[in-house]
């Protein structure tokens, strides 16, 4: 299968700079960077030149975009050919699964569940990283079905995607464990006086925008993190002594960052990501998989 860098090397040729392409990727400029210096590094050649004023094509590198849509398209094309030959007569859905957006919760619920025989569920795995992610987001409704998750986010919203709403997850302060407010039961916005917080940067999603809003008006430093969280996130609220905005779905994500109760209860959007072109087995799937979902949280709560 192809390098998913060519998704990135075909967004930034066609936006003529870093910067453009990584909004249109929901991905820091700095990633986009080491993206098409590891494709040229991989290829041998230069294919962009880099000027003040944006990136243009080299001589090699327009032959590279050139060819570069077929190539991509090919293989897309052997690869669902390749699972339709296999999943003949089957309901095969493919679930993207990761440590920060982890399918298990559907999993077990659908196993518990009578009609689960009907379908057959692969899942696919990926990493919370920034490239990963894209790859992931870029093949929604080909290589993945849907994946669960947060949906609070301009990528999913502005996007060619459908989201299934489930019930909100809590957010929680992660805490290091180090750190002076690690035995406190409820941390409140003064008790963060002191402290960095680290969030998302300001445009990815409303829901911490208006987090970041609250913080910045009490006085709080806030530091970005440049693309949404993986797991060096955590690491670097562990290294640095940062508190970050984390989720009940993660409590259990990362031993060295501990989960806290807020002291005004705070809420993010929680559901399934799936395509705008996903196929009637696939939605028929989601709902009947979302609306038990829904129906089992509303009995135990």
């Amino acid at each position: 299968m192809y390098d998913t860098k060519l998704d990135t090397f075909v967004q930034v040729v066609r936006d003529g700079s870093f910067s453009k392409a990584a909004e249109h990727l929901f991905i820091s400029s700095v990633s986009v960077m080491k993206q098409m210096n590891s494709l040229e590094d991989m290829v041998g050649v230069k294919l962009l030149d880099r000027t003040t004023q944006g990136v243009t094509l080299t001589k090699a590198g327009k032959f590279f975009y050139e060819s570069a849509g077929n190539y991509i398209s090919e293989s897309d094309g052997i690869l669902k050919q390749t699972r339709e030959i296999d999943n003949q007569g089957k309901k095969v859905i493919k679930i993207g699964t990761s440590l920060l957006r982890s399918a298990q919760p559907l999993i077990r619920l659908w196993s518990s569940m009578n009609n689960k025989d009907q379908y057959q569920l692969d899942l696919v795995s990926f990493e919370d990283d920034p490239l990963s992610m894209q790859y992931m987001f870029t093949n929604i409704g080909t290589k993945i079905d849907f994946f669960v998750g947060p949906i609070n986010s301009e990528q999913i919203s502005r996007g060619p995607y459908q989201t299934y709403e489930l019930p909100e997850t809590k957010a929680y302060w992660g805490v290091p464990i180090n750190n002076h407010l690690a035995n406190k039961s409820r941390i409140s916005l003064d008790d963060l006086k002191n402290d960095k917080v680290l969030l998302v940067r300001r445009g990815l999603s409303p829901r911490l925008d208006d987090m970041r809003d609250k913080l910045e008006a009490h006085g709080i430093t806030v530091i970005d993190s440049e693309d949404f969280y993986d797991i060096n996130t955590f690491n670097i609220c562990s290294q640095n002594n940062y508190i970050m905005e984390t989720l009940d779905i993660w409590k259990d994500a990362y031993a060295p960052i501990k989960a806290i109760e807020m002291d005004s209860e705070y809420r993010m959007p929680y559901g399934i990501v799936y395509s705008d072109h996903a196929s009637l087995t696939v939605k028929n799937f989601i709902e009947l998989l979302g609306s038990e979902y829904n129906r089992q949280n509303s009995i135990n709560k």
